[in-house]
């Protein structure tokens, strides 16, 4: 940190332990902080307590949280007219009211657009990966953090390490991918995005949370150096290479020890093999969590955690101010407390809160009405649906006449996921409302039901008739604001409903079959000869092997945010032609998990393109759509690999892709490898490399990837990255078509 720890060495000095604890421990949440009287806002009793008790605040998070569990609705909450004044009305607080008068940090949600009222909500991540397209993801996170900088906060709250190895978890919508490569690109983008304009972020969960048991949230994780090293740090490696400021532990354990007590992750991997030198935060309640789990007293675990490597904890029902009872009854040495407070300082300083603690009012308001996010919002949803399908049918004319079936279309909070704020009407249009502007004749009824009745089938049945194409929405919910719900005060998770919710945080299922009748309704739709589109709302992969059969057209739209309802009839109609490629695989079945590209062949001979095809004896197959695969209405043809070595163990490999059709459009040229001859036995086939490139009708371009040490390293035998003696070959296309094949030899 340079000039900044400096600065922050000298502020410590001065600090009594209480005042270093006070920067350490979150007993506060922000939504809870606050009361609302018109447009008048109050601090309470509680956050002006801990103020007074501890004579500090170190950070405070989601002051702007907008969600069913914190109850912060339009009138009730913090509007984007408010955001700068509460701010600055809690910066003003703890400066007036603290000894030593040090900043707040102030946390925010940011897992697709701030979950805050009046942010925009774009696609989640799983969307955004199927993108293919960091430079978007970039501009995407690079308004994020233009946002949260106007709005007087600090740190962006993201998801970006967790990969999506398991569907029935419930959380894999907020995941890029299956793919640690595809997964480390976006990490990058994103924390360079946020930190271009001058805020922070935090990257979550560290560390391998999407390998959890059976897909349920927080469960153990059986791990090996080489699976941790190989899968799931590349992400975490990228990140702090791009200059991540925070970096949250996750709730699971790995190979018995809980990630807040484990300090080879934290301390051993994290700072000295990764060089992370930032805040590691604990998830919220995460050090609770621990002490409960691992039996031990509040005073003890609260120090273990810290011995451990958690620097600030997020929420813990004061778990870690009990680290002044550690420190006087020599459990801990201070001195661990000191090197947590400083790097909370340094980050203080980083930000200019010490010169510029409060933000000009104006700016905010102005930028969210610019338009910006909304332009990118639509980009983003435009370029991250994949389709999956097309027997011709698209795409289709404005004049057709269309029945539109589905829960999905006439509510927008189902295109966009957990980590949503309350909406107020008019802040995006669902997909009835975009289809009856877009085609000249729309019919709509809800069909199919999640809890299965069959009141409206009859119904919609006449109207599929009366069409001439039917258009259907499948998948999943996570619309937890549709429903009337209990939430665990500690975990935030539905434990009980009126409503239907199968995915996000804490709601994991066991069988990803298509929930409700959907299925069946398909089947009698099928009857009527009619054409059938099925556009995919979802948050995970479901079933879909006999939906796939029936349907003549299928777009995976995943959940598109405040703007996808415009990208899928764009797409539908042909104004934009569809991009998107798989960020991870389709199962076959709900039995054939775990389904992701990137395991072991069963033999050293099986070809790359065929090395995921081992299956069981009772299923032809384990995927039915694979990682990086999406259609097009154009069609490219690749040609001329080349390989140039440019140095010792670098090498440039070119090829040309050329659009045969008349139709513009833009593909994913994808770099896979397979190595041989290693000390440890390589993966069939690993994502090394991908380009997304625009290219007018009959337009040809030579694409060109660089491999070099950071490509063709393996985690050896003798646990370290190195790049070993071998030879790799090298796949080159969209997969699974991959028709251009070369070899290289390494020294």
């Amino acid at each position: 940190m340079g000039k900044y720890s400096v600065f922050a060495k000298e502020l410590l000095k001065k600090m009594t332990l209480k005042e270093k604890v006070a920067q350490l421990s979150q007993t506060v949440a922000g939504y809870r902080c606050y009361e609302r009287h018109n447009d008048e806002f109050f601090l309470n009793d509680q956050f002006k307590k801990f103020v007074s008790d501890y004579g500090a605040m170190g950070a405070i998070s989601n002051i702007l949280r907008s969600c069913p569990w914190t109850k912060k609705d339009w009138g009730i909450g913090i509007e984007p007219r408010h955001r700068v004044k509460v701010a600055n009305m809690i910066q003003n607080y703890v400066l007036e009211n603290s000894r030593l008068k040090i900043p707040v940090l102030i946390e925010v949600e940011a897992n697709h657009g701030l979950q805050a009222l009046g942010s925009e909500m774009f696609p989640t991540n799983i969307g955004l990966g199927c993108m293919f397209n960091p430079e978007l993801y970039k501009k995407i996170y690079k308004s994020i953090g233009k946002e949260i900088k106007l709005s007087g906060n600090h740190v962006a709250f993201v998801t970006m390490f967790d990969l999506a190895r398991d569907p029935r978890w419930g959380r894999t919508e907020e995941l890029y991918s299956e793919d640690p490569y595809l997964a480390s690109e976006y990490a990058k983008s994103c924390v360079e995005g946020i930190k271009s304009e001058g805020a922070l972020v935090c990257c979550k969960h560290y560390i391998a949370a999407g390998d959890c048991f059976g897909g349920i949230n927080t469960a153990e994780v059986s791990l090996g150096k080489r699976e941790l090293h190989e899968i799931h740090l590349p992400a975490v490696e990228k990140a702090v290479k791009s200059g991540a400021d925070f970096i949250m532990a996750a709730y699971n354990t790995v190979d018995g020890i809980p990630c807040h007590a484990n300090s080879y992750l934290l301390r051993t991997v994290l700072r000295e093999e990764l060089g992370f030198d930032g805040v590691i935060i604990s998830d919220g309640w995460g050090v609770k969590r621990m002490i409960d789990q691992m039996g031990l007293d509040m005073v003890t675990g609260s120090a273990l955690a810290l011995k451990s490597g958690i620097d600030l904890s997020l929420a813990d029902d004061g778990a870690f101010l009990n680290l002044i009872e550690a420190c006087e009854k020599n459990i801990i040495e201070e001195e661990l407390i000191d090197e947590a407070v400083l790097r909370i300082l340094e980050k203080k300083f980083q930000l200019g809160l010490f010169d510029n603690p409060y933000v000009e009012e104006k700016p905010l308001e102005a930028y969210l009405m610019s338009g910006e996010q909304k332009k990118l919002s639509y980009e983003a949803a435009a370029e991250s649906i994949v389709l999956l399908k097309n027997n011709g049918i698209l795409p289709i004319s404005p004049d057709k006449k269309i029945a539109l079936f589905g829960v999905h279309a006439d509510n927008i909070y189902y295109q966009l996921g957990d980590y949503t704020s309350l909406r107020k009407k008019g802040e995006g249009k669902t997909i009835k409302e975009v289809f009856e502007d877009t085609f000249k004749s729309v019919s709509y009824t809800k069909g199919w039901d999640f809890k299965g009745s069959y009141d409206d089938f009859e119904n919609a049945l006449k109207l599929a008739k009366e069409s001439d194409i039917v258009v259907v929405t499948l998948g999943g919910s996570t619309a937890r604001a549709l429903m009337e719900v209990q939430y665990d005060e500690n975990t935030g998770a539905a434990i009980s409903s009126e409503g239907f919710i199968d995915c996000g945080e804490g709601i994991d299922i066991a069988d990803i079959k298509l929930p409700g009748n959907q299925t069946e309704f398909i089947e009698k739709l099928k009857e009527t000869g009619k054409p059938i589109i099925v556009i995919l709302i979802q948050g995970r992969p479901y079933e879909i092997t006999k939906v796939n059969e029936l349907a003549d057209g299928i777009l995976a739209a995943w959940y598109p945010g405040q703007q996808g309802a415009y990208a899928i009839a764009d797409i539908l109609t042909g104004k934009v032609n569809p991009s998107g490629k798989l960020s991870l695989s389709i199962p076959y079945a709900s039995t054939c998990l775990p389904a992701y590209y990137n395991r072991m062949s069963s033999e050293s001979d099986t070809p790359a393109d065929e090395c995921c095809t081992n299956t069981y004896k009772d299923y032809p197959r384990r995927i039915l759509y694979p990682f990086g695969y999406g259609l097009s209405y154009s069609e490219f043809k690749y040609d001329d690999i080349k390989v140039k070595k440019t140095g010792m163990n670098t090498f440039e490999v070119s090829a040309t892709v050329e659009n045969m059709s008349d139709v513009p459009g833009k593909e994913v040229v994808q770099l896979y490898i397979r190595g041989f001859g290693n000390t440890v036995r390589r993966r069939a086939k690993e994502l090394k490399g991908f380009q997304k490139i625009y290219l007018h009708a009959h337009e040809k371009k030579t694409i060109t990837f660089k491999l070099g040490y950071d490509e063709l390293k393996v985690y050896s035998a003798a646990e370290k990255y190195e790049v070993e003696p071998g030879r790799v070959q090298i796949f080159i296309g969209s997969n699974p078509n991959l028709p251009l094949k070369a070899e290289i030899i390494i020294e």
